[in-house]
């Protein structure tokens, strides 16, 4: 029976092309030299994202060396369930180990039967399970991994920076350890502009950023102006008449200043006309009404 096991064994290492190997007496279980090897260093270099402590994550990309045996070195992305596969040893649930414990853990299923003193090392060449999105009015939005531990203004530096639409806040969405979602909200002049530094929080393996853009509305102004157009004016920044008039260039010669008028779709969803009188507006003498979301801004030409 020992024999038929040891032939066995034979079998499966001449399989994975380690070649012949000098059997021992049935006695003694078979084992292969391996030289001891320096440290390995990947030949991808990525920036440690914890040292030891690392603990490794699903979707991580391990790199696996075995020195001198290189039939079992491989490259290989941890599953969903949080294991991988491993030539003799099949699969071995890694999730949650660090690089060290995991080096031991092949190691010491290897010495058991089949290589004598192995030399395993293990790299993460990506850290797929640590990764942090940033997206809204950034400038390169995308997901980013989280090398060591990131600051929010860090992050949000690696996204390109601001976009020139961003707004008044921050949100950043993270995932308990019971699965529930937090919300957490941060004034973004706050952080900007004060030396407020609890607002700067460290952020979290899968955290996702959110900076939300600034609300904007719609005005259409056309007719008798320099530069007719629909227009994108942030809502908490009242345009008025006067304001409309002047993102569009001013009025021309020919505009009727004396009957501009405001046409605004009410909340039954009917169309209305407010004339207003910009001469009027400009010496103080009327008040500069502001405008609504959609509304149109029409300056009628004077016949003469």
């Amino acid at each position: 029976m020992m024999r038929a096991m040891v032939s066995l064994v034979v079998v499966s290492l001449m399989a994975f092309g380690l070649g012949p190997v000098a059997q021992e007496p049935s006695e003694e279980p078979l084992v292969l030299e391996a030289r001891p090897a320096p440290r390995f260093v990947p030949s991808e270099p990525v920036p440690d994202l914890g040292g030891d402590d690392y603990r490794i994550g699903r979707q991580d990309l391990l790199e696996i060396e075995v020195f001198d045996l290189e039939q079992l070195s491989q490259t290989v992305r941890v599953s969903d369930d949080g294991s991988i596969t491993v030539p003799l040893l099949g699969r071995l649930q890694v999730a949650g180990l660090t690089k060290t414990e995991l080096e031991a853990l092949i190691t010491r299923l290897l010495a058991e039967r089949y290589v004598q003193d192995p030399q395993v090392t293990v790299f993460v060449k990506e850290y797929e399970s640590k990764k942090i999105s940033v997206t809204g009015a950034v400038k390169r939005p995308g997901t980013f991994e989280r090398l060591g531990a990131k600051p929010l203004l860090e992050m949000i530096s690696l996204a390109g920076g601001l976009d020139e639409d961003f707004g008044e806040s921050i949100i950043v969405w993270r995932r308990g350890a019971e699965g529930q979602t937090q919300r957490i909200e941060i004034d973004l002049r706050d952080l900007m502009y004060t030396a407020d530094t609890s607002l700067n929080i460290a952020l979290a393996p899968n955290d996702i950023v959110f900076v939300p853009a600034i609300e904007k509305m719609r005005v259409f102004v056309g007719g008798a102006v320099k530069t007719p157009n629909l227009y994108e004016v942030p809502t908490h920044e009242p345009v008025t008449v006067l304001k409309a008039i002047t993102l569009a260039g001013g009025t021309t010669d020919r505009a009727a200043v004396k009957k501009i008028q405001i046409l605004r779709t009410d909340e039954s969803g009917q169309r209305v006309s407010l004339t207003v009188n910009l001469k009027r507006i400009r010496r103080g003498k009327d008040e500069d009404p502001i405008l609504q979301r959609d509304d149109v801004l029409f300056v009628p030409e004077a016949f003469f």
